[in-house]
């Protein structure tokens, strides 16, 4: 005996399908999942006059790369997200500047207007959406920050993703401290 199921069988289950689909996306209020960075950094009161530590660290970060696939140099467009990390439990830090630059050094924006303060174990993310490659291959971050006492630096990674047909590209990188005088 063949099991058959008609189109009314076949209408309940794309509409039973679809209901599961709905009640699967829907969320219930409650705490939001991202936030701004300007709800998760407030104004910086105070600037010391002598910081206790303070330091400026290269983000490398990739807005298209060269697929290499043939002759021409095609590229595929990447987002990246800059994930700053106070990493210390007790103090808060703050960021004096986030600037991001293109492959030739000239700087693309800066994301803060004015020195901005992260929490103790707080984390804000900077994001170039894929569709601005204004980068290129070549673009990074600087970001100098402070903090009235001494503490741990801050932990700054770069996660790029990016598509090209149906195969994903993921990475990622960290900052890494400068210790020359002359960058800060």
């Amino acid at each position: 005996m063949r099991w058959q199921i008609g189109w009314p069988g076949a209408a309940f289950a794309i509409v039973l399908f679809g209901i599961g689909l709905f009640l699967g996306s829907y969320r219930r209020p409650g705490e939001p999942i991202h936030s701004t960075v300007e709800e998760r950094l407030r104004p910086a009161t105070t600037v010391p006059s002598e910081p206790a530590t303070s330091g400026t660290i290269y983000v490398p970060v990739y807005s298209s790369l060269y697929l290499g696939i043939t002759n021409r140099a095609s590229t595929v467009d990447l987002s990246a997200t800059v994930s700053v990390r106070n990493v210390s439990a007790a103090h808060p830090i703050t960021l004096d500047w986030v600037r991001y630059y293109d492959s030739v050094g000239k700087e693309v924006r800066n994301y803060l207007d004015n020195a901005s303060t992260l929490p103790p174990m707080g984390s804000v993310e900077f994001v170039i959406q894929r569709s601005d490659a204004a980068g290129g291959p070549g673009a990074n971050f600087l970001i100098q920050w402070h903090a009235a006492v001494v503490v741990d630096e801050p932990l700054i990674e770069a996660i790029m993703l990016g598509q090209s047909g149906n195969a994903g590209i993921s990475f990622g990188s960290r900052g890494r401290t400068l210790t020359s005088a002359a960058e800060r």
